[in-house]
Protein backbone atom coordinates (compact mmCIF):
# COMPACT_ATOMS: atom_id res chain seq x y z
CA UNK A 1 0.00 0.00 0.00
CA UNK A 2 2.34 2.36 0.89
CA UNK A 3 4.42 1.74 -2.56
CA UNK A 4 1.61 2.22 -4.59
CA UNK A 5 0.97 5.55 -2.13
CA UNK A 6 5.01 6.57 -3.60
CA UNK A 7 4.49 5.39 -6.78
CA UNK A 8 0.41 7.34 -7.44
CA UNK A 9 0.02 10.89 -8.39
CA UNK A 10 -1.39 11.09 -4.68
CA UNK A 11 1.93 12.43 -3.37
CA UNK A 12 2.13 15.08 -5.52
CA UNK A 13 -1.45 16.26 -4.77
CA UNK A 14 -0.33 16.87 -1.27
CA UNK A 15 3.03 18.33 -1.87
CA UNK A 16 0.99 20.88 -3.75
CA UNK A 17 -2.05 21.11 -0.70
CA UNK A 18 0.66 20.98 2.06
CA UNK A 19 2.73 24.09 -0.12
CA UNK A 20 -0.95 25.88 -0.44
CA UNK A 21 -1.29 25.71 3.49
CA UNK A 22 2.29 27.15 3.97
CA UNK A 23 2.07 29.79 1.62
CA UNK A 24 -1.37 30.91 2.73
CA UNK A 25 0.14 31.11 6.66
CA UNK A 26 1.72 34.04 5.52
CA UNK A 27 -0.31 36.30 6.83
CA UNK A 28 -0.93 34.85 9.96
CA UNK A 29 2.69 34.86 10.78
CA UNK A 30 3.03 38.71 9.99
CA UNK A 31 0.18 39.22 12.24
CA UNK A 32 1.51 37.61 15.09
CA UNK A 33 4.83 40.19 15.06
CA UNK A 34 3.97 42.91 17.52
CA UNK A 35 5.67 46.60 18.20
CA UNK A 36 6.98 46.14 14.69
CA UNK A 37 6.34 48.42 11.82
CA UNK A 38 4.50 46.89 9.05
CA UNK A 39 7.28 47.66 6.52
CA UNK A 40 9.50 46.13 8.95
CA UNK A 41 7.34 43.08 8.97
CA UNK A 42 7.82 43.25 5.13
CA UNK A 43 11.66 42.74 5.58
CA UNK A 44 12.03 40.11 7.69
CA UNK A 45 9.87 38.25 5.47
CA UNK A 46 12.44 39.16 2.97
CA UNK A 47 15.79 38.69 5.12
CA UNK A 48 14.77 35.45 6.96
CA UNK A 49 13.85 33.52 3.34
CA UNK A 50 17.74 35.12 1.99
CA UNK A 51 18.70 32.98 5.09
CA UNK A 52 16.49 30.27 4.88
CA UNK A 53 17.51 29.35 1.07
CA UNK A 54 21.03 27.76 2.02
CA UNK A 55 19.97 26.63 5.39
CA UNK A 56 17.21 24.43 3.31
CA UNK A 57 20.00 23.82 0.66
CA UNK A 58 22.31 22.48 3.57
CA UNK A 59 19.84 20.19 4.91
CA UNK A 60 18.74 18.49 1.32
CA UNK A 61 21.92 18.24 0.10
CA UNK A 62 22.97 15.23 2.09
CA UNK A 63 19.56 13.68 1.35
CA UNK A 64 19.22 14.75 -2.43
CA UNK A 65 22.47 15.51 -3.92
CA UNK A 66 21.91 15.47 -7.43
CA UNK A 67 18.75 17.65 -7.11
CA UNK A 68 20.36 20.08 -5.17
CA UNK A 69 23.62 20.78 -6.82
CA UNK A 70 21.21 21.04 -10.12
CA UNK A 71 19.26 23.83 -8.20
CA UNK A 72 22.03 25.73 -7.26
CA UNK A 73 23.47 25.46 -10.66
CA UNK A 74 20.14 26.89 -12.13
CA UNK A 75 20.01 29.48 -9.61
CA UNK A 76 23.52 30.39 -10.56
CA UNK A 77 22.95 29.83 -14.61
CA UNK A 78 20.02 32.51 -14.11
CA UNK A 79 21.03 35.34 -12.02
CA UNK A 80 24.63 35.08 -14.69
CA UNK A 81 22.99 34.71 -17.73
CA UNK A 82 19.98 36.77 -17.70
CA UNK A 83 20.86 39.88 -15.11
CA UNK A 84 18.12 41.78 -16.80
CA UNK A 85 15.55 39.20 -16.82
CA UNK A 86 16.66 38.58 -13.52
CA UNK A 87 16.21 42.21 -11.96
CA UNK A 88 13.29 42.86 -13.42
CA UNK A 89 11.57 39.15 -12.32
CA UNK A 90 13.40 39.76 -8.66
CA UNK A 91 11.76 43.52 -8.66
CA UNK A 92 8.75 42.77 -9.59
CA UNK A 93 7.84 40.07 -7.43
CA UNK A 94 9.07 42.14 -4.59
CA UNK A 95 6.91 44.22 -5.07
CA UNK A 96 4.14 41.82 -5.15
CA UNK A 97 5.15 40.31 -1.82
CA UNK A 98 5.74 43.47 0.14
CA UNK A 99 2.30 44.74 -0.76
CA UNK A 100 0.74 42.14 -0.41
CA UNK A 101 2.15 41.44 3.33
CA UNK A 102 1.33 45.08 3.86
CA UNK A 103 -2.38 44.17 2.59
CA UNK A 104 -2.92 41.27 5.15
CA UNK A 105 -1.25 43.45 8.19
CA UNK A 106 -3.21 46.72 7.47
CA UNK A 107 -6.43 45.35 6.05
CA UNK A 108 -7.15 41.69 5.96
CA UNK A 109 -5.69 38.42 5.61
CA UNK A 110 -8.59 37.21 3.48
CA UNK A 111 -9.42 40.67 1.81
CA UNK A 112 -5.39 40.38 0.75
CA UNK A 113 -5.11 37.15 -0.25
CA UNK A 114 -8.30 36.94 -2.19
CA UNK A 115 -7.71 40.26 -3.97
CA UNK A 116 -4.49 39.12 -5.02
CA UNK A 117 -6.63 37.04 -7.70
CA UNK A 118 -7.99 40.05 -9.82
CA UNK A 119 -4.86 40.00 -11.15
CA UNK A 120 -6.81 38.83 -14.18
CA UNK A 121 -8.24 42.33 -14.64
CA UNK A 122 -4.82 44.13 -14.99
CA UNK A 123 -3.08 41.18 -17.33
CA UNK A 124 -4.25 41.62 -20.71
CA UNK A 125 -2.85 45.40 -19.98
CA UNK A 126 0.22 44.44 -18.46
CA UNK A 127 1.18 41.91 -21.45
CA UNK A 128 0.63 44.64 -24.07
CA UNK A 129 3.45 47.20 -21.68
CA UNK A 130 5.52 44.00 -21.42
CA UNK A 131 5.56 43.30 -25.03
CA UNK A 132 5.87 46.72 -26.31
CA UNK A 133 8.72 48.31 -24.02
CA UNK A 134 10.62 44.83 -22.25
CA UNK A 135 10.24 41.51 -24.74
CA UNK A 136 9.62 42.43 -27.96
CA UNK A 137 10.14 38.49 -28.61
CA UNK A 138 7.09 37.83 -26.83
CA UNK A 139 3.86 37.01 -28.95
CA UNK A 140 0.78 38.54 -27.04
CA UNK A 141 -1.68 36.41 -25.97
CA UNK A 142 -5.12 36.21 -28.08
CA UNK A 143 -7.75 36.26 -25.32
CA UNK A 144 -11.49 34.50 -25.50
CA UNK A 145 -14.42 35.99 -24.46
CA UNK A 146 -14.78 33.63 -21.38
CA UNK A 147 -11.51 35.49 -20.91
CA UNK A 148 -13.09 39.14 -20.58
CA UNK A 149 -16.05 37.44 -19.25
CA UNK A 150 -13.64 36.31 -16.22
CA UNK A 151 -12.38 39.79 -16.33
CA UNK A 152 -15.63 41.57 -15.97
CA UNK A 153 -17.04 39.61 -13.38
CA UNK A 154 -13.57 40.44 -11.37
CA UNK A 155 -14.19 43.79 -11.52
CA UNK A 156 -17.62 43.16 -10.39
CA UNK A 157 -16.32 41.67 -7.51
CA UNK A 158 -13.59 44.07 -6.88
CA UNK A 159 -16.07 46.77 -6.47
CA UNK A 160 -18.34 44.75 -4.26
CA UNK A 161 -15.55 44.09 -1.81
CA UNK A 162 -14.34 48.02 -2.00
CA UNK A 163 -18.19 48.61 -1.04
CA UNK A 164 -18.34 46.06 1.85
CA UNK A 165 -14.74 47.58 3.06
CA UNK A 166 -16.73 50.83 3.18
CA UNK A 167 -19.22 49.70 5.51
CA UNK A 168 -16.55 48.55 7.63
CA UNK A 169 -17.00 51.27 11.16
CA UNK A 170 -12.60 51.04 11.00
CA UNK A 171 -12.76 51.99 7.44
CA UNK A 172 -11.13 55.21 6.40
CA UNK A 173 -8.13 55.41 9.27
CA UNK A 174 -5.02 55.86 7.28
CA UNK A 175 -3.81 52.00 7.98
CA UNK A 176 -7.07 50.44 6.08
CA UNK A 177 -6.93 52.83 3.05
CA UNK A 178 -3.07 51.85 2.86
CA UNK A 179 -3.97 48.45 3.43
CA UNK A 180 -6.63 48.31 0.38
CA UNK A 181 -4.28 49.96 -1.85
CA UNK A 182 -1.73 47.74 -1.25
CA UNK A 183 -3.18 44.57 -1.36
CA UNK A 184 -4.81 46.27 -4.96
CA UNK A 185 -1.24 47.11 -5.98
CA UNK A 186 -0.05 43.68 -4.95
CA UNK A 187 -2.64 42.53 -7.56
CA UNK A 188 -1.29 44.57 -10.39
CA UNK A 189 2.12 43.59 -9.60
CA UNK A 190 0.97 40.22 -9.86
CA UNK A 191 -0.41 40.62 -13.35
CA UNK A 192 2.79 42.09 -14.59
CA UNK A 193 4.85 39.07 -12.58
CA UNK A 194 2.76 36.59 -14.64
CA UNK A 195 3.50 37.93 -17.67
CA UNK A 196 7.58 37.09 -16.56
CA UNK A 197 6.35 33.62 -15.71
CA UNK A 198 5.67 33.23 -19.43
CA UNK A 199 9.22 35.14 -20.34
CA UNK A 200 10.99 32.85 -17.87
CA UNK A 201 9.27 29.38 -19.65
CA UNK A 202 10.52 30.66 -22.90
CA UNK A 203 13.71 30.58 -22.11
CA UNK A 204 13.69 27.42 -20.06
CA UNK A 205 13.94 28.96 -16.60
CA UNK A 206 12.19 27.29 -13.88
CA UNK A 207 9.69 29.63 -11.88
CA UNK A 208 10.54 28.77 -8.54
CA UNK A 209 13.92 30.90 -9.33
CA UNK A 210 11.32 33.94 -8.44
CA UNK A 211 11.60 33.15 -5.00
CA UNK A 212 15.47 33.44 -4.95
CA UNK A 213 15.44 36.94 -6.83
CA UNK A 214 12.58 38.38 -4.87
CA UNK A 215 14.20 37.72 -1.43
CA UNK A 216 17.25 38.99 -2.60
CA UNK A 217 16.37 42.17 -3.84
CA UNK A 218 13.35 42.69 -1.66
CA UNK A 219 15.90 42.45 1.11
CA UNK A 220 18.26 45.03 -0.45
CA UNK A 221 15.59 47.38 -0.65
CA UNK A 222 13.44 47.06 2.56
CA UNK A 223 16.91 47.40 4.15
CA UNK A 224 16.98 51.46 5.42
CA UNK A 225 13.36 50.63 7.08
CA UNK A 226 15.60 49.06 9.74
CA UNK A 227 17.09 52.56 10.40
CA UNK A 228 14.06 54.50 10.43
CA UNK A 229 10.84 52.50 11.88
CA UNK A 230 10.75 50.92 14.84
CA UNK A 231 10.91 47.16 15.20
CA UNK A 232 11.05 44.91 18.87
CA UNK A 233 13.56 41.96 18.87
CA UNK A 234 12.05 40.36 20.69
CA UNK A 235 12.38 36.07 20.98
CA UNK A 236 8.81 35.89 19.99
CA UNK A 237 9.10 38.38 17.12
CA UNK A 238 11.96 36.57 15.50
CA UNK A 239 9.97 33.36 16.09
CA UNK A 240 7.35 34.46 14.19
CA UNK A 241 9.45 36.30 11.47
CA UNK A 242 11.18 33.04 11.30
CA UNK A 243 7.98 31.25 10.31
CA UNK A 244 6.77 34.15 7.83
CA UNK A 245 10.39 33.47 6.13
CA UNK A 246 10.93 29.99 5.89
CA UNK A 247 8.03 28.13 6.29
CA UNK A 248 5.39 30.42 4.43
CA UNK A 249 7.78 31.75 2.08
CA UNK A 250 11.08 29.97 0.99
CA UNK A 251 10.25 26.20 2.08
CA UNK A 252 6.37 26.82 1.27
CA UNK A 253 7.26 28.64 -1.88
CA UNK A 254 9.71 25.65 -2.93
CA UNK A 255 7.04 23.07 -2.28
CA UNK A 256 4.47 24.55 -3.84
CA UNK A 257 6.26 24.88 -7.25
CA UNK A 258 7.61 21.50 -6.71
CA UNK A 259 3.86 19.70 -6.28
CA UNK A 260 2.97 22.34 -9.00
CA UNK A 261 5.33 20.87 -11.75
CA UNK A 262 4.37 17.32 -11.16
CA UNK A 263 0.88 17.35 -10.75
CA UNK A 264 -1.12 16.81 -13.89
CA UNK A 265 -1.55 19.86 -15.73
CA UNK A 266 -5.18 19.61 -15.86
CA UNK A 267 -5.51 19.48 -11.99
CA UNK A 268 -2.91 21.46 -10.45
CA UNK A 269 -4.07 24.99 -11.31
CA UNK A 270 -7.28 24.15 -9.69
CA UNK A 271 -5.11 23.06 -6.77
CA UNK A 272 -3.64 25.77 -6.53
CA UNK A 273 -6.84 27.84 -5.72
CA UNK A 274 -6.64 26.14 -2.16
CA UNK A 275 -3.87 29.03 -1.33
CA UNK A 276 -6.18 32.03 -1.03
CA UNK A 277 -8.72 29.39 0.43
CA UNK A 278 -6.48 28.44 3.49
CA UNK A 279 -5.40 32.45 3.49
CA UNK A 280 -9.40 32.74 4.21
CA UNK A 281 -9.66 30.03 6.56
CA UNK A 282 -6.74 30.70 8.41
CA UNK A 283 -7.62 34.66 9.04
CA UNK A 284 -10.88 33.65 10.62
CA UNK A 285 -9.78 30.69 12.66
CA UNK A 286 -6.85 32.63 13.83
CA UNK A 287 -7.04 35.66 13.71
CA UNK A 288 -10.82 36.23 14.01
CA UNK A 289 -11.37 38.27 10.78
CA UNK A 290 -14.82 38.55 10.60
CA UNK A 291 -16.59 39.73 7.12
CA UNK A 292 -19.71 41.16 6.61
CA UNK A 293 -22.08 39.46 3.95
CA UNK A 294 -21.42 42.90 1.07
CA UNK A 295 -17.45 41.44 1.16
CA UNK A 296 -17.97 37.56 1.19
CA UNK A 297 -20.18 38.09 -2.02
CA UNK A 298 -17.67 39.88 -3.15
CA UNK A 299 -14.69 37.29 -2.74
CA UNK A 300 -16.73 34.33 -3.67
CA UNK A 301 -17.43 36.22 -6.99
CA UNK A 302 -13.89 36.93 -7.55
CA UNK A 303 -12.82 33.14 -6.40
CA UNK A 304 -15.96 31.68 -8.82
CA UNK A 305 -15.42 33.24 -11.49
CA UNK A 306 -11.53 32.26 -11.95
CA UNK A 307 -11.74 28.80 -10.61
CA UNK A 308 -15.03 28.58 -13.23
CA UNK A 309 -12.54 30.59 -16.16
CA UNK A 310 -9.22 27.48 -15.45
CA UNK A 311 -11.92 24.33 -15.51
CA UNK A 312 -13.07 26.76 -19.18
CA UNK A 313 -9.64 26.75 -20.16
CA UNK A 314 -8.70 23.30 -18.90
CA UNK A 315 -11.59 21.67 -20.91
CA UNK A 316 -11.13 24.14 -23.95
CA UNK A 317 -6.87 22.61 -23.82
CA UNK A 318 -8.15 19.03 -23.82
CA UNK A 319 -10.44 20.01 -26.78
CA UNK A 320 -7.80 21.33 -29.04
CA UNK A 321 -5.02 18.67 -28.08
CA UNK A 322 -7.66 16.09 -29.19
CA UNK A 323 -7.98 17.68 -32.58
CA UNK A 324 -4.34 18.06 -33.09
CA UNK A 325 -4.23 14.38 -32.17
Amino acid sequence: MLSLFRDSENQHILTLVLGCLMMGSMGIFANMIVQTHPTNVVFLRFFFCVISLPLIALITYPLFRRATREKLTETISFFRNHKKLWTIVGTAMALVVALYTLGAILLSVGLSVILLYTAAIWFPLAEKLACRYLFSDLRPTHFSRAYYLSVILNLTGLLIIILGTSQVPEFGSVPSLVGLAAALGASIAFSFSMVLIRVMKSRGIKTDQMIVASSSIGSLIMLPALFIFPIQYSMENMSYAFGMGFIATALGGLIYFKGFGSVRTTLAPILSYLEPIFGFGLGILILSEQFNTTLLAGMAIILASNIGYTLYDIKRSRKLLSELD
